[in-house]
């Protein structure tokens, strides 16, 4: 029996459904692909833009830290003099009726109670009493120089470490002494004593 007009059967509905769609309009699966390729993409970029950031402050800090740790080992490693506001009353090698032989140290007169200060970081490796020397503080520094600062009116350091300029001491006239003044010795990697003037110039610093 023929069909009436505008119906259609199942075969031409099934053939409608199956009618692949027109070039050029992607399907729902296709466009959300395309989302998350592009989404991955941004990802994979931003990624490798944060490692860059990363790497860069990273490097940064190292350079800080390396500049830092150079500048605190100057700072260790500087030397300076012992006291201000003084004058040199004895040198080196002098003779006379004070010393039993001949002046091991530079003599440094200042008022009593001057601050007596490291001349560089080290180690306080004695302080007492020491006969002709009065009350007497040694300290053995970073590359194995040990200096004597004797005639103290008293103690500000009696062990520990010490920095560079670091307060030790204050002037007096303890011991074997005509007044107050600070007598200072050298002994390079704890031998015998040398000029302290000239080793203090050797050094970077004017007396």
């Amino acid at each position: 029996m023929p069909h009436a007009v505008g119906s259609t059967d199942s075969d031409g509905l099934n053939a409608i459904a199956q009618r692949p769609q027109q070039s050029g309009q992607p399907t729902e699966a296709g466009a959300l692909d395309t989302l998350v390729a592009a989404e991955q993409s941004l990802a994979a970029e931003t990624g490798e833009v944060a490692q860059e950031a990363h790497t860069r402050i990273v490097e940064q800090q190292r350079i800080e830290a390396a500049e830092a740790a150079a500048r605190a080992e100057r700072e260790a490693k500087r030397w300076l003099l012992p006291v201000d506001n003084y004058r040199i009353t004895a040198g080196f090698g002098a003779g006379g009726s004070m010393w039993s032989n001949r002046h091991t140290g530079l003599d440094f007169a200042a008022p009593t109670g001057t601050e007596v200060r490291s001349l560089s970081s080290g180690e306080i490796i004695f302080a007492g009493y020491d006969g002709p020397y009065g009350n007497k503080i040694v300290i053995r520094h970073w590359d194995g120089t040990e200096t004597w600062y004797c005639h103290l009116s008293r103690f500000v350091l009696r062990s520990g470490e010490v920095a560079p300029g670091e307060v030790i001491g204050r002037v007096g006239s303890t011991g074997n002494s005509t007044g107050p003044h600070l007598h200072l010795e050298v002994h390079p990697d704890g031998g015998d004593p040398v000029n302290p003037r000239s080793w203090l110039e050797d050094h970077g610093v004017d007396v």
